[in-house]
């Protein structure tokens, strides 16, 4: 009897322990304008916003859209959609999800605060919702839209009875939606999460930890000493190192291409096109992905991914000549070169600092100084959202997630943006004809036109598409990333 009762607490003591572990995720930072996932779509918030929160769809690796809050969907003509939602869903305040609460979101995101969210640049299309039934809601588009449902996988769903209760401010302290965790504290450096019980997405571990490291070391030393069971947005050079102690690196293609984008809203040499020719022509970009990528990179011939809806396989990279390169700066003015400041962010990736200073390495070859300076999050973000620029660059990705089409780039990188740093007035009405084109062929080549025009201005120093790295420690099993979507309830910790 005794040593049944001892086993039986044992058991107990083992069930408890193993329901307490906690995920811990290390990550490169916070959001920085909050936790409502209106406000941000890109990372690093999608690493949090994942984890509390859920859209009508995500986005598969092959660019199509799959069912989350909306098991099934059609479109009725080419500006109407009409979405089913699931009927098992609740928010983490005990609240059903409803029609309503997707009218909510779009009626807000039309609200003058709404405004300034960047789900509304992203999703732009986006007109009016409808409530048919408590589970059915109509959506509409200012222009035909083809890929709506894998662009309102940026729209994740928000408690409208948390938000009432004190807008932004308030809903930051006390963030709810349907995602598998609910927010416990969070301060600078940790948000400490738990497990949503109410959730249709039940986790499968009762607590989980962000942690902001910005410095990529930082993550690699956290996976390595066991401080943390993922380490995001790493590189090559860690790969050996992490796999060396028995721990994974998933490696994968991002729908996106990395480039040092030219800001010509400023009086600089980088107004005069045969300049940002010239520094395309500089930059040995072969050289950056044989040797900081390991060749498992794409130079860039175009500002959009391989993989991306849209991409025209015939466009050609710039070819690598110094001496073209020394020609046009000639040409433009600047023999003797000029200096510029590009910024980049920190926390970024371990490898986009190398494959910066490798581009001002060659840069400086041909006159041109290019000062490469890592600046906070929070500074990055100003000069994104607010164009608050020190430089007349900085580095940032053409990202054609979630749609994976690749005119989602021009959002950013065109007139369109609040705080544009390249504006093109002469590419607009192509743009908005292709933006607005519902028939896909029709659209694919439309696009294949703006791309060629966008390359052909030099509107950035193109240099490859993305791939990840992102570290799983050889305990845990269920770990993915997908398109910046991290499935957190899938994750588990392997039996001991």
């Amino acid at each position: 009897m005794r040593m049944r009762l001892v086993a039986t607490l044992f058991l107990a003591v083992a069930t408890v322990t193993a329901e307490a572990r906690m995920l811990t995720v290390a990550i490169p930072g916070f959001p920085t304008l909050g936790l409502n996932p209106l406000m941000m779509t890109n990372l690093p918030p999608l690493y949090t916003q994942a984890a509390m929160f859920d859209a009508l769809t995500w986005v598969g690796l092959d660019g199509s859209a799959k069912p989350q809050l909306a098991d099934r969907w059609e479109f009725t003509n080419t500006n109407t959609w009409i979405f089913h939602l699931r009927k098992d869903v609740v928010f983490s305040d005990s609240r059903p999800f409803t029609a309503r609460d997707v009218v909510f979101a779009v009626d807000l995101l039309h609200s003058p605060i709404g405004l300034t969210y960047t789900v509304n640049v992203e999703v732009p299309s986006l007109k009016s919702a409808r409530v048919i039934d408590d589970y059915t809601v109509e959506i509409t588009t200012h222009e035909p839209n083809p890929f709506l449902p894998q662009e309102l996988s940026l729209m994740r769903l928000i408690s409208p009875a948390a938000w009432s209760k004190g807008g932004d401010e308030g809903f930051n302290k006390e963030p709810v939606g349907t995602g598998p965790y609910i927010l416990v504290s969070r301060d600078p450096a940790r948000m400490l999460l738990r497990a949503n019980p109410s959730s249709w997405r039940k986790p499968k571990i009762e607590q989980l930890e962000l942690i902001s490291a910005p410095e990529p070391t930082t993550r690699v030393q956290s996976i390595l000493s066991g401080r943390a069971h993922m380490a995001m947005a790493l590189g090559p050079d860690q790969q050996g190192q992490i796999e060396a102690a028995g721990h994974h690196v998933l490696v994968r293609p991002e729908p996106s291409m990395i480039n040092i984008s030219f800001i010509t809203m400023k009086e600089s040499p980088l107004r005069d096109i045969r300049v940002r020719r010239a520094l395309n022509h500089a930059v040995n970009k072969q050289n950056i992905v044989d040797t900081i990528l390991n060749g498992e990179a794409k130079v860039s011939s175009q500002p959009a991914p391989a993989i991306a809806f849209g991409y025209d396989p015939d466009i050609p990279p710039y070819a690598y000549d110094p001496d073209a390169a020394k020609k046009l700066l000639a040409e433009a003015g600047y023999a003797d070169g000029f200096s510029m400041i590009a910024e980049i962010y920190a926390g970024t990736s371990t490898f986009a600092p190398l494959v910066y200073q490798q581009a001002a390495a060659d840069l400086a070859r041909v006159g041109v100084k290019l000062d490469v300076r890592i600046v906070p999050i929070p500074k990055y973000s100003r000069g994104l959202h607010q164009g608050e620029w020190e430089g007349t660059a900085f580095g940032v990705d053409y990202n054609t997630a979630p749609s994976f089409d690749a005119l989602r780039g021009f959002y950013r990188h065109s007139c369109m943006w609040k705080a544009p740093w390249y504006c093109d007035e002469t590419i607009m009405p192509l743009l908005k004809e292709a933006l607005g084109t519902f028939d896909i062929e029709k659209r694919r080549d439309l696009t294949r036109k703006v791309l060629r025009h966008q390359r052909g201005q030099a509107s950035g120093l193109f240099l490859h598409d993305l791939v990840r790295y992102d570290a799983y420690s050889k305990d845990i099993t269920g770990f993915d990333m997908i398109a910046g979507f991290i499935p957190y309830h899938q994750i588990e910790f392997k039996e001991p």
